[in-house]
């Protein structure tokens, strides 16, 4: 009777809780394999032509998304900041570009030089605001007018 409850516990263990560790052990290394893919593999490009522009991201074979913004909805293009929050000395930004109808994450995870270059040329051929950091903070700029308030993430003056 004993070896019989023995043998039913690790039968239970083999079919539902092994599976599931991994499971989750198996999404962690294709996520890793995703990022390195991602790291080496990885390329952006950008067409700007007279009426939209249009942002390819391809990583490989694996994957190719194409988005199309129409020049006459883009907004403002403003530099954001992807990490480095609360003290990490690894800060990137990233680019986003807001239209009429969402907003598009163009760029992600890169340096603030390239961000500020490639915002000021879409912003320029779109005609519209271009938004900066401020690098050391990451806080809008006094050139924007406006800023993020780190307490409560609302967006007012600048005092």
């Amino acid at each position: 009777m004993l070896t019989l409850n023995y043998a039913i516990s690790i039968l239970t263990f083999l079919i539902f809780f092994l599976p599931l560790v991994l499971y989750f052990f198996a999404a962690k290394i294709f996520n890793q394999i995703y990022i390195v893919l991602y790291f080496f593999l990885g390329k952006f490009s950008f067409n700007l032509r007279f009426n939209c522009l249009i942002f390819t991201k391809d990583i490989g074979i694996l994957t190719n998304e194409i988005k199309e913004i129409k020049r006459s909805k883009i907004q403002y293009v403003q530099q954001v900041k992807t990490s480095g929050f609360k003290g990490n000395i690894f800060a990137s930004w990233g680019l986003l570009i807001k239209t009429a109808n969402r907003e598009y994450n163009i760029l992600s995870y890169q340096s603030y030089d390239k961000t500020k270059w490639l915002g000021n040329i879409i912003a320029a051929w779109a005609k519209v605001k271009y938004l900066p950091l401020s690098k050391e903070s990451g806080v809008r700029s006094q050139k924007s007018g406006v800023r993020i308030n780190q307490k409560n993430y609302k967006i007012g003056q600048q005092f």
